[in-house]
């Protein structure tokens, strides 16, 4: 994916729009932890999509701490000690805060070690790409274009996987992005933080790989998703405070 390639913000992956609506399902059918949801099957035909689009769907649900699923017996809603059902109460969202957490602590391990691997292996092309990459971010955030900036904060994040080249990192990046991004939504409604802070933030990434310096290139890499994760939890404390006003 390059930073001149321009993707329609409203796309959404299938398995991504049918992960909300099991969400909400559980929501108004008034499930309960330990309560057993249909089959996949079943879920597929009352959806109307396919069984392996329920499949992606439940995998993400899984990973973000709503349902467990226990093999040959089906799939059930979260009954571990803090289940979505408290998180909702304590902060008028359905997403457990700590599987939030702990998304963000292995995005940040698993970063920082691509950007490491980047700034070793990196080619001039990719450089010049990636640098493409932040130029555009830079001006999506003094535009104040949220969309434009999520497409290029995405290629350039997936340009650092790249340069990286190791498939099973690029892989990996790609899909804990889109979790991260889906469980944020989910709690907040949209992206937290400064735009103009995170371009910041990419301008020194860059400049420390471009450098080849890996010990720096780790760093403000994990500066960066740590100020993205403070972002988050201020944007949930004022959402909660707002909520406790009304």
């Amino acid at each position: 994916m390059t930073a001149t390639t321009r993707v329609e913000s409203s796309y959404q992956p299938q398995y991504e729009s049918i992960a909300t609506r099991l969400v909400e399902f559980i929501q108004q059918a008034k499930l309960q932890p330990g309560d057993r949801l249909p089959t996949e099957q079943q879920l597929a035909e009352q959806l109307g999509v396919s069984r392996a689009v329920v499949r992606e769907a439940v995998k993400m649900l899984t990973a973000s701490g709503y349902v467990r699923t226990r093999r040959g017996s089906g799939i059930y809603v979260n009954d571990k000690t803090r289940p979505f059902a408290a998180a909702a109460i304590e902060f008028s969202m359905p997403v457990d805060p700590e599987h939030v957490r702990e998304l963000f602590e292995f995005r940040s391990l698993q970063e920082t070690l691509t950007a490491r691997l980047a700034t070793e292996r990196i080619t001039l092309s990719e450089l010049r790409v990636l640098e493409r990459s932040v130029q555009l971010n830079r001006q999506a955030a003094e535009a104040g274009d949220w969309d434009l900036f999520l497409e290029t904060d995405n290629a350039f994040h997936y340009g650092i996987a790249e340069a990286a080249h190791n498939p099973f990192l690029l892989e990996t990046v790609a899909t804990v992005m889109r979790l991260q991004r889906w469980a944020i939504k989910m709690a907040t409604g949209g992206a937290p933080g400064s735009l103009l802070a995170s371009a910041d933030q990419h301008d020194a990434i860059f400049a420390a790989l471009k450098d080849g310096a890996p010990d720096a290139t780790v760093q403000v890499m994990k500066e960066h998703i740590e100020s993205v994760f403070q972002a988050y939890q201020q944007d949930v404390r004022r959402r909660l405070m707002e909520n406790k006003q009304e």
